[in-house]
C-alpha cells in the first residue's frame, strides 16, 4: 500500500497523493533498537497498527548529555518498522536517541528511547604471544623470531585469543583457514612483520618459469595445471575464452587471452609474444583466507594476489558468525572479489586497503556482462547475507569493472546499517557502488568516483532507506571497450517488479564531460519510487537531468544546481525543458533550483570545490543532521561547503589525508606500516572524515519523509 505523504523542507510543503487502505487504526510503538558504526548510528523502531500508513516517526539525538537535537526523520520500511540514521558522529561517543511517533488516528507508546556508543576505528592489537612465519622456516620449529614456522596455516592453528602471527617478507602459496577467533579484548592478529612485502599468492609457482611453457604454434603456449580460471600476464588480467578455437581466433577482440581444458592452460600473450621475458601468473588456488565462525580476527598489511583458481574465488571469505573482523592496510591485486561476505557477519571493517584488477576495465563491456563472474569488485555481499554493521572506509578501488556490492538479496528482520565512507573509486567499467537487491539503512558518504560509467547504482534498493550524501561523481564516461551507455551519477534502471525504498541524495556533485550525456538519470525499467534530491550539483553535456518513470511514484526534486553545456537542460517524462522555471511550471519540480555554471575551481583538473563567486553558494536548504555546519546565509550546493568544517568542508574531497589510526610500533613487534596505495591514475585521495557535529538546536522544520508501507 502507499501512504499520503507530506514532505516538509523548512516550510516548503509538497503533497504526494497515493492510494491508501480503507481500514484505519492508531499506531503503537513496540520496540527500538540501535546499531552503531564509527560515525553513524542506525535506528530501528517496530510498531503495530497504522493500517492506513499515515503515521510518521521523528528522530532526535542527545550526544554526551548535551541535550536532544533534531536529525533526519525515519522512513517506513515494510508495514511494521521505521528505520533511519543519525550521521556524522564522533567515534567512541555515547548518545541517546529518541523517536517520537505521530498518527492522526492515535498513538500508544509513542516515545521510544535507546542509548549506545559509537565504535572506534583504532585497529585492535595483540595482547598475548607472538608467532613468526618465514619462507625459510619450518613448521616443526617453535615459532619464535629465530625459529619461525614455514606456513601461515600452521601458525594460525597454534595461535590462541590474544596472539599475533607475524609474517616475514616473502611469498606464500597457500590457502589459510581461520576457524577459531579471539575476543574483543584478545583478538587474533595475522599481519606483516614489517620487514618487507608479504605476498599471499594464488599463482602456481612452477608456471612463473618461462621454460614451463610449451609452444603450440599460432602464438599459443600451454602448461599443465590442476585448475585455473584466472591468468594475468605482466600484471594485466587476460580474457578467459570458452574454447581453444575461440582463443585461436580471439573472438572477443582482446589482445591475448587464455583457455583451460581441464588439464592444460593455453595462453596467448599480447602481441603473440613468447613467455620469455614476461611474468605469467596462473592462479591455482581459490582464496588466501577463509574466516568462518571466527570472531575478532585482524588481517593486516599483506599483499593478496592472484586468487582465482576456482569458480567462486576471493581474496578473503568472511562468513557464518565471524563478527568484528578487521581487514586493514592490505593490497588486493588480481582477486575478484577481494572480500566476500556470506551469511551472518556483523561489524566487519574493511579499511585502508587498495583493490585493483588491472585489465578488467578494458575488456569489452558486453562480454563481461555475458560471461559473468567479474562484477563483484572489492567486496561482494552474498545473496543470503544476514548481518549488519559493515564499514567500508578509506579504501582505494581502481581498474575494475564494479567497485563494490554492499547488499544481499533478502529483506532481513533488521537493517543492514552499513557505511561506505571516504573511499576513492576510479577507472571502473561500470558502477562504483551497487546497492542492487535488498538494502536497509545504507549510508554512502564522502566518496569520490572518477573515470567510471556510473557513480552509485540504486537498483532497486528494496527496503530502504538509502542515503547518498556528499559524494563526488565526476569525469563519468564509458570506460569499457565497445560500450556506449548513458553515463550518470546515480543509476536507476534495473528491470525489477519490486519498488525501491526511500532514496535520499543530498549534497552530491555529479559531472560528465563525455559528449551527449546527462549527469543524473532515471530510466523506465523498474518501479522507482521515493527518490529525494536536495542540494546537489548535476553537470552534463546533453541534459543535466534525465527522468523517465511511467509509474511516476513519489519523486521530489528541489534546491539542485543544473547545468548543461549542450542546448537542453532537463528531460522529464518525455518533455525537454530549457530552464528550471519551465521545468517547475510544467512538472511542479525544482522550484528553488539554479541553472548556471557552478564555477568549480578546476573541474576538468579534478578540483570540484567552489569559487567564491559560484552561484551554488548559500542557496541550499538546511537538512537537520546532514548539513549542520553550513556557514553564512545557507548551505552551499554540491559536495563542498565553502569555509565549512568537518563533512561540510571546502577542501576538495580528493585531497590526501589518509593516515594510519595508530602510528606507533605495535606491542606484537610488527611495524605499523602505511597502506599500500599506489594511486597510479594521478588522482588524489579523499578528504579526512572529521565528523564532529556541533550540538546546537535547529531552526528549521523537520524533514518528514516516511514514504510507503
Amino acid at each position: 500500500m502507499r501512504r499520503n505523504v507530506v514532505a516538509m523542507y523548512a516550510g516548503l510543503i509538497v503533497v504526494f497523493s497515493c492510494s491508501s487502505a480503507s481500514a484505519q487504526n492508531a499506531i503503537e510503538g513496540v520496540s527500538i533498537a540501535t546499531h552503531s558504526t564509527f560515525n553513524n548510528v542506525g535506528v530501528d523502531v517496530v510498531y503495530t497498527g497504522d493500517a492506513n500508513s499515515n503515521a510518521t516517526a521523528s528522530l532526535e539525538i542527545d550526544i554526551n548529555g548535551t541535550g536532544f537535537v533534531q536529525v533526519h526523520d525515519l522512513s517506513e520500511v515494510g508495514s511494521d518498522r521505521f528505520v533511519g540514521s543519525a550521521f556524522f558522529l564522533s567515534e567512541s561517543t555515547s548518545y541517546e536517541v529518541r523517536v517520537t511517533l505521530d498518527d492522526p488516528d492515535g498513538v500508544t507508546n509513542g516515545t521510544l528511547t535507546a542509548t549506545d556508543q559509537t565504535r572506534t576505528s583504532s585497529i585492535p592489537l595483540s595482547t598475548g604471544n607472538t608467532y613468526h612465519v618465514a619462507p625459510d622456516g619450518d613448521d616443526g620449529n617453535t615459532g619464535t623470531d629465530t625459529a619461525p614456522f614455514e606456513t601461515v596455516q600452521h601458525a594460525v592453528g597454534v595461535a590462541l585469543p590474544g596472539d599475533a602471527v607475524l609474517i616475514h617478507a616473502g611469498t606464500y602459496h597457500e590457502e589459510v583457514n581461520i576457524g577459531a577467533g579471539g575476543t574483543a579484548a584478545a583478538p587474533i592478529i595475522v599481519r606483516s612483520a614489517g620487514d618487507g612485502e608479504v605476498v599471499m599468492s594464488g599463482a602456481e609457482p612452477a608456471l612463473l618459469d618461462p621454460a614451463a611453457w610449451t609452444d603450440e604454434g599460432g602464438g599459443r603456449y600451454s602448461a599443465s595445471v590442476s585448475q585455473t580460471r584466472y591468468v594475468a600476464v605482466d600484471d594485466t588480467r587476460m580474457w578467459r575464452y570458452e574454447s581453444l578455437s575461440d582463443l585461436a581466433g580471439l573472438t572477443e577482440g582482446t589482445d591475448g587471452g587464455f583457455y583451460f581444458d581441464g588439464s592444460l592452460v593455453h595462453v596467448r600473450l599480447p602481441g603473440d609474444a613468447a613467455p620469455a621475458g614476461h611474468v605469467i601468473e596462473v592462479s591455482s588456488l581459490g582464496r588466501a583466507f577463509w574466516i568462518e565462525g571466527a570472531p575478532n580476527v585482524v588481517v593486516r598489511g599483506l599483499t593478496i594476489r592472484s586468487f582465482g583458481g576456482v569458480e567462486y574465488a576471493e581474496g578473503i571469505m568472511v562468513r557464518d558468525g565471524s563478527h568484528d573482523v578487521w581487514i586493514v592496510e592490505n593490497l588486493f591485486e588480481h582477486v575478484m572479489p577481494g572480500v566476500w561476505i556470506k551469511n551472518n557477519v556483523d561489524d566487519l571493517t574493511v579499511m585502508n586497503n587498495e583493490f585493483s584488477d588491472r585489465g578488467l576495465a578494458e575488456f569489452p563491456w558486453a562480454a563481461v556482462k555475458s560471461q559473468g563472474g567479474m562484477e563483484s569488485g572489492a567486496i561482494a555481499v552474498d545473496s543470503d547475507y544476514d548481518g549488519q554493521g559493515i564499514v567500508f572506509m578509506d579504501n582505494v578501488v581502481h581498474d575494475s569493472f564494479d567497485g563494490i556490492n554492499i547488499c544481499g538479496n533478502q529483506l532481513m528482520n533488521h537493517p543492514n546499517n552499513a557505511d561506505v565512507i571516504s573511499n576513492t573509486f576510479f577507472h571502473l567499467g561500470d558502477d562504483g557502488i551497487e546497492t542492487d537487491g535488498e538494502c536497509s539503512n545504507i549510508r554512502i558518504m564522502l566518496n569520490r568516483f572518477e573515470d567510471a560509467l556510473v557513480g552509485v547504482s540504486v537498483a532497486p534498493a528494496v527496503g530502504g532507506p538509502t542515503y547518498v550524501i556528499r559524494n563526488l561523481m565526476v569525469d563519468l564516461k564509458n570506460v569499457g571497450a565497445g560500450s556506449d551507455w548513458m553515463t550518470r551519477s546515480m543509476k536507476f534502471n534495473v528491470a525489477d517488479p519490486r519498488p525501491s525504498g526511500d532514496i535520499f541524495a543530498y549534497h552530491n556533485t555529479g559531472v560528465t564531460y563525455e559528449v551527449d550525456q546527462a549527469a543524473f538519470g532515471v530510466t523506465d525499467d523498474s518501479d522507482w519510487s521515493n527518490v529525494h534530491l536536495l542540494n546537489n550539483i548535476w553537470v552534463g553535456t546533453d541534459h543535466a537531468f534525465y527522468y523517465v518513470n511511467s509509474g511516476a511514484d513519489p519523486f521530489f526534486h528541489d534546491y539542485d544546481l543544473l547545468f548543461s553545456s549542450g542546448d537542453r537542460l532537463v528531460y522529464y517524462q518525455g518533455s525537454n525543458y530549457d530552464t528550471v522555471l519551465d521545468y517547475f511550471n510544467a512538472e511542479g519540480q525544482c522550484e528553488n533550483c539554479v541553472s548556471a555554471d557552478p564555477l568549480f575551481v578546476d573541474g576538468p583538473g579534478s578540483n570540484y570545490s567552489l569559487e567564491e563567486t559560484s552561484p551554488a553558494i548559500d542557496v541550499g536548504i538546511p537538512i537537520p543532521g546532514v548539513n549542520d555546519n553550513y556557514v553564512d546565509n545557507g548551505p552551499d550546493l554540491g559536495a563542498h561547503e565553502l569555509g565549512g568544517i568537518g563533512p561540510d568542508a571546502d577542501v576538495d574531497i580528493d585531497s590526501d589525508s589518509d593516515t594510519d589510526s595508530d602510528s606507533d610500533t605495535d606491542p606484537d613487534g610488527g611495524l605499523d606500516e602505511s597502506p599500500k596505495k599506489s594511486n597510479s591514475c594521478g588522482c588524489s585521495e579523499l578528504i579526512g572524515h572529521d565528523t564532529t557535529r556541533p550540538q546546537r538546536p535547529f531552526s528549521v522544520i523537520s524533514i518528514g519523509m516516511m514514504l510507503f508501507g
